[in-house]
């Protein structure tokens, strides 16, 4: 039971932020380009993004506890085979690394975007383009790793 749980967890968890991503992308930053008020663009879009920071790393802390729940309750993984060069050498091990890999990728680059990033693009035409620049790359890293998901739950690559 508690294995379900977590599974449900972690896909509703994926499910929400990549959605969010998807939404501020393809919702939320086109409307933005409609008003002309620059104060009034920076408002909405700081108000929306911190309701979704909240969530969204809700939302990656459950995928970090979840994932090796399910890594080693559901597959019967033992977390020392990511240290075993054997289990890299198959096709499911190689995407387990990479999953896991772009996992940590965007956790680091999360927590710049939100944190270090995202604060000074209130104020700054530059940082405001990388930020913008770091969520689109997010949504992209985040798209592999629901990819890299499918091909574990498929057997590997």
């Amino acid at each position: 039971m508690v294995l379900k749980l977590a599974l449900f967890l972690h896909i509703i968890s994926a499910i929400f932020w990549i959605g969010g991503m998807l939404f501020l992308v393809l919702v939320v930053a086109p409307y933005l380009k409609t008003i002309s008020d620059p104060k009034a663009k920076s408002q909405i879009y700081q108000v929306v993004g911190k309701q979704y920071r909240f969530w969204g790393w809700v939302a990656i802390i459950t995928l970090l506890v979840t994932g090796p729940l399910i890594l080693t309750g559901l597959y019967g993984l033992p977390l020392s085979a990511l240290s075993d060069p054997g289990f890299h050498a198959s096709g499911f091990g190689k995407a387990v690394a990479y999953k896991l890999s772009l996992v940590a990728i965007i956790v680091i680059s999360s927590f710049l975007h939100d944190f270090w990033i995202g604060p000074r693009a209130r104020s700054s035409p530059r940082y405001s383009s990388i930020a913008r620049l770091f969520g689109r790359v997010n949504l992209l890293i985040a798209l592999l790793i629901v990819i890299f998901a499918v091909l574990i739950r498929a057997g590997g690559i």
